[in-house]
């Protein structure tokens, strides 16, 4: 009898452990980025992976501690025949256009962008698309 009261016991709380679980998954809200920007960079050439991938990461991390960390930028490595003038794309990936605009307006992702990627590289083009839906 001992024996059923405790496993019965260890069931019901598998149970509520699963149920608050499933709870907690029901809560998280998932942000869809409905803005897209990207740049191509007119002297990336010469400019080395490492580097310009460490930049990027600390621009995701200032974008990261603003409150935004469905937001940010992937480096993309350019196929030579497609773009003679740069080897690098930064695709930044951006919940809307008012939390862009927050981003892009704070002092902590100013700063971080004009230290680290504007005094390395000299934008060529620079592009944003709104998502369909």
């Amino acid at each position: 009898m001992k024996k059923v009261i405790f496993f019965g016991l260890i069931i019901s709380l598998v149970i509520a452990s699963c149920t608050q679980k499933v709870k907690e998954s029901e809560n998280v809200v998932k942000i869809e980025n409905t803005l897209k920007s990207v740049s191509f960079w007119s002297d990336s050439i010469g400019i080395d992976q490492i580097e310009l991938s460490a930049m990027i990461e600390h621009l995701n991390m200032a974008i990261d501690s603003i409150g935004y960390p469905d937001a940010g930028y992937k480096l993309w490595l350019v196929q030579s025949d497609s773009v003679i003038d740069s080897r690098y794309m930064i695709e930044g990936n951006w919940p809307d256009q008012d939390i862009y605009n927050t981003i892009h307006n704070h002092e902590l992702y100013d700063k971080t962008y004009r230290d680290e990627i504007l005094s390395s590289l000299k934008m060529i083009s620079y592009y944003r698309f709104t998502l369909v839906k």
